[in-house]
Order: C-alpha cells, then structure tokens, then sequence
C-alpha cells in the first residue's frame, strides 16, 4: 500500500531532504514543476499506483477495498483498462464520470494528477485517507501533517487550547490549525499557483451525508441484508495473500469478524489485549476455542498504554481525548505484532452503527440521530486514518465501515438497535441464527474497548483527571499534538 504524500511546487535551489522526515519508504516522483515524494509499506512498491496518463503524473493513495468492481466499470468506457495500471483505472473513470467516479470507490483512498500547473486532489466520502494544504514558507500538499512541521519546525499557527475543547460539534474538514485546510470528506479540489506564488484553491463536494428516515424493514428481512453484507464486507478484507491478524476482545463486533473470517480462512491470527489493571482474555479464549484460532494474549504495562496514546495521537493526528484513548491499545498492538506482509482486520465502529453505544433510557425517536452524530465524528478525528498501523508496516481494515453497511445501518428502526433486553439488538440475534458464536459471547454485556483493559482509568491517573474528564483528556492530547506537528518533539515508546 502507498499511502502517504508530501508535494510542493519546485523551489530552485531547494528539495526535500528525505532524512528531515524519515528516509525510509519514501519514493522521489518525477514531475515536471512539482516535488512530490510518496511512501509505501516496507516490502511494497509503488508500481500501479504512480502512472503518467494523458502526460499527467497520477497517483492513488490508500486501500481501495472493490479494485475488481472498479476496473469492471472502467472497462465499460475503456478496453484497456482490463490491463491498465490502478492509477490509470483512476484516470479512466474520472475522465468518463467526473467526480461522480469517486462514490463508487469503497475504502480509504486520495486520487491526485500532477500536471504543470495545478494539481487535482480527491478523497474518499468517510474521511479515512486525510488530505492537506498547508501555508507555510511554501504552499504544501500533504497527507501528514508532521511531516511538514519536521521540514518547516514551528510552521504551523494553532487555536488557543479553550477554543479547541470549549465545544464537540464540528465540521467533518475541522483542524486546529489556522495556516492549514483539510479537504472535506466526499470532496475534489483544484490547486493552482499563479507566477507571484499565491495559490487559488478550488473545491466540489461529490458527496454528502445526510441521516435518513428510517426504512421499513421486517426483522428478519434486516438480519438477512446485516448477515449478507458483512459477510462480504469481512471476507473480502481477509482476501489477500497477507497473514490475517484479528484484535480479539471477545465481544460481539470483533468476534464477528472472527467468525465470518474463519469461513474464509483457516489461518486467521487473534490477539488479546489487556493490561495489568484488567482484561477481557477469557472471553477472548472462548471464541479462540471455538474458532480454532492461532491465539496469543498481550498484556501492556501502564507506561505502554500512554506510550500508545502518544503515538496515535502522532501518527494518525488526533487532538482529541476519548479517540486517542480508545486507539491506544490498537497502536499498543501495532507495534507488538508489526511486521511485513500483514493485515490487521478489526471490528472498530460497529457500535456507532448498530447501537453498542446507546443507553437503555434513550428514546427511540432519538436513537438515529446519536448514532448518526457519533458517526459524522469520524470523519475530522483521525482514528479511521490508516498511519498508525502502517508506522509499523501494517495495512489495517475495518470491515464495518464501508459505505454499504454504514448506509444501511443508520437507516435501520431504532427498535433494530436498542430493545428492553439489550443493544444491538438486530446484530445479536443476526450472529446467533447464523450460528456464528456461542450464546455467551452474543448475549455478553457491552464493554467499550477503551473500557475493557481499564486504559480509560491508565489515561485519567497519568493525568490526574476524573476517568470521564475528557475535556482535560484533550488538553493533553491536544498539547502533544501541538508539539508533534511543529516538529518540536516525538512520542515515547519503541518507534520504527
């Protein structure tokens, strides 16, 4: 996978120099008026992905998850494509499509074509594949943020701290940061510099969310599409040659993904994780028994635990409290079992989609609209982003967030999410009559993955703060995400 970009418009007697910002895995594009360096996982090449088409340089980022669909459409327009290089199937759809090309891409992705002039940028409708432009002491294109505060320490101008936590609703394109834009999820844009260096930018939005009303459906017609779609959403994560690693908690979301990956693969790899203050490990064995897993268990220390909020809050950018706690153990995870070749494979968001966040007073005429505001707040938190994982030579997928099971789920009945015997309701009775688990695991109580290894109560003692302070929790995080991105310091822990 190729998943990161650092690009400028040509400096005479100036280049990047590669070691600012880590050599390893960056490539050098040649681009007429442009500098562009990308980065792959170790062990990958960028072959496919950077193309000249049409004498523009063409780049993909990320992990399209329906390459196959994709080249499929591609060829309707054009014979070649059956042949065509990935940033040429890009390049195809877009020129027969426009921006619409862009809704049929599932999974984590930016578009970009390099021509002398301009350049045109696109991201994926969810926000997973982040895109930037930042006004420094030059114009910068850029996945990461960090990078650039490490070629330009001190570039960035931040928003006082009480103005970032004083309020949690925010535009899906939101930084903190007043010299650098983010370009808003399901959007384009066209960046262009006149002779004198000022930039005109560009934007169209090809998509927008909006929540909608709630469909229709019987219970058991609802379990047979919930069944359906993540069983192709599951199995077409695992379809790789790459060794299959699994989070397992043993609860619902990632014991599902266990299951319906084990009917593809017999060699899927589960891990459990916990700290020296608690675990879910029995749990986690249960399902490992059952779906005779390779099985390891990981116990991470305090210190590895704030080690891990340090880092996502590096790697995928995330200034705020509860997302960095909740990603901690993932980054904990990442750097225990990194390695090449590897996809992890989690069961992260399912609770936004199907109700494990709800309390049992909520009131169903409101159960849509929370469920449907927790997932717009995805989309500017960085904890969908895909840096972390790949910092330790990872690919990472969420098989529960595509654009097909977000859809449905946030239309289905509240009384589908939220009953007087439990959450997630419909997911449950979904995972026992496809006989994917034992009755233990389905009817487990709710336990949030923050939750579980008590690193929510690791982070608040670290802090001095109450368990549930996650305005003082942003604060912290919102301090080192400060001096991470200005290139002023770098988290702890065993960083490759």
């Amino acid at each position: 996978m190729t998943y990161s970009i650092i690009a400028r418009r040509q400096v005479a007697g100036s280049v990047v120099a590669r070691d600012q910002i880590g050599s390893q895995g960056w490539q050098v594009i040649d681009a007429r008026g442009w500098e562009i360096l990308v980065r792959s996982l170790p062990g990958v090449s960028s072959e496919g992905r950077v193309d000249v088409v049409d004498r523009r340089v063409c780049v993909v980022l990320g992990s399209p998850t329906n390459l196959t669909t994709l080249r499929s459409v591609a060829t309707v327009f054009n014979s070649d494509a059956v042949t065509a290089s990935l940033a040429q199937v890009f390049r195809i759809l877009y020129t027969a499509l426009g921006t619409a090309a862009f809704a049929l891409v599932e999974g984590p992705f930016n578009y970009l074509e390099f021509t002398e002039d301009t350049v045109f940028a696109a991201n994926d409708a969810l926000g997973m594949q982040p895109l930037h432009v930042v006004y420094g002491r030059h114009l910068w294109l850029t996945s990461e943020l960090k990078h650039i505060g490490q070629i330009e320490p001190g570039v960035f101008r931040f928003r006082p701290v009480q103005a970032v936590v004083e309020s949690d609703n925010r535009p899906d394109d939101y930084l903190p940061i007043d010299n650098a834009v983010r370009l808003k999820p399901g959007s384009s844009m066209r960046l262009s510099q006149d002779g004198a260096g000022h930039a005109t930018t560009n934007t169209s939005t090809y998509h927008v969310p909006r929540l909608t009303i709630a469909q229709d459906l019987p219970p058991a017609e609802a379990k047979r599409w919930m069944a359906e779609l993540l069983t192709a959403t599951v199995q077409s994560s695992v379809d790789t040659d790459s060794r299959i690693f699994v989070p397992l908690s043993g609860g619902l979301d990632s014991s599902m993904v266990t299951s319906l990956a084990s009917r593809k693969r017999t060699d899927i790899e589960t891990f459990a994780l916990g700290t020296g203050r608690s675990n879910e490990f029995p749990f986690a064995r249960i399902v490992a028994d059952h779906l005779n897993t390779q099985h390891r268990e990981i116990d991470f220390s305090s210190q590895e635990i704030i080690d891990g909020i340090d880092q996502a809050i590096f790697h995928n950018e995330i200034f705020d409290g509860l997302s960095a706690e909740i990603q901690s153990t993932l980054m904990c995870f990442y750097r225990s079992v990194g390695t090449e070749q590897a996809r992890v494979v989690t069961g992260y968001g399912s609770d936004l989609l199907f109700g494990g966040v709800l309390d049992r007073h909520d009131a169903f005429e409101s159960i849509n609209a929370r469920l449907w505001s927790q997932i717009y707040r995805t989309r500017w938190t960085g904890e969908f982003s895909p840096f972390g994982a790949a910092a330790f030579g990872l690919d990472v997928q969420h098989p529960f967030w595509r654009p097909a099971v977000i859809g449905f789920a946030a239309s289905l009945a509240p009384q589908l999410k939220l009953s007087d015997r439990d959450v997630k309701i419909a997911l449950r009775e979904c995972a026992e009559e496809c006989d994917l688990l034992p009755a233990s695991i389905v009817w487990r109580k709710k336990i949030g993955i923050h939750e579980g290894s008590s690193v929510n109560a690791i982070f608040a003692d670290h802090i001095g703060a109450d368990v549930k302070d996650y305005k003082q929790k942003t604060i912290y995080c919102y301090e080192k995400y400060m001096s991470y991105l200005n290139g002023h310091a770098t988290p702890g822990g065993s960083l490759k």
